[in-house]
C-alpha cells in the first residue's frame, strides 16, 4: 500500500494510509496514476483533486500543485501555498 504525505509551507498538511491506487493532476494537464511497486519518481503537479482509492472507496481532496516525489512506496507532495 501506499503513504501520501500533502506538505503545505502555508497551512500545515495532511497524511493518507492504506492507499491502494492514486491519481494526480501534473503540472501539464495530464493525469498520473500510481499504484505500490511504482518507480522512483519526482514531477511538478497542478492545482487539482487528488484522487485516491482507500478501504475499497474511492475519494477525492483538492490539493494546489507543487512537486511530487515517490519513493518506496511514500509519496510526498510539497506545496507552497
Amino acid at each position: 500500500k501506499l503513504k501520501v504525505e500533502v506538505l503545505s509551507l502555508g497551512s500545515g498538511g495532511m497524511t493518507l494510509d492504506n492507499i491502494s491506487s492514486l491519481q494526480v493532476l501534473l503540472a501539464d494537464g495530464s493525469w498520473l496514476g500510481i499504484r505500490p511497486g511504482h518507480a522512483p519518481l519526482v514531477t511538478a503537479t497542478g492545482d487539482g483533486e487528488l484522487r485516491y482509492r482507500q478501504d475499497d472507496r474511492e475519494q477525492t481532496v483538492q490539493v494546489k500543485g507543487g512537486i511530487l516525489t515517490l519513493a518506496n512506496d511514500l509519496v510526498s507532495i510539497l506545496t507552497t501555498h
